[in-house]
């Protein structure tokens, strides 16, 4: 297992104690969780932007859908 340090002044240590301490978990969950939805986030956008850069895509109106399925 790998130890990573993380250097912080003592306003930012403090407010990452406090907040760790109110949702009653470690500080280093809190930074892992943290990290990992911050890279999915960021992977979510980038699989939006490739889907909306590709212009093969349709779209319809409600009112097309709903003719479509015959609703």
């Amino acid at each position: 297992m790998d130890t990573i340090t993380i250097r912080l002044n003592e306003e930012e240590s403090q407010a990452f104690k406090e907040y760790a301490k109110l949702n009653n978990i470690p500080l280093s969950t809190l930074f892992k969780k943290t990290l990992e939805e911050k890279m999915e986030d960021e992977f979510d956008m980038h699989v939006i932007a490739e889907y909306e850069n590709n212009d093969s895509h349709e779209t319809y109106t409600h009112e097309e859908l709903k003719e479509n399925f015959g609703l």
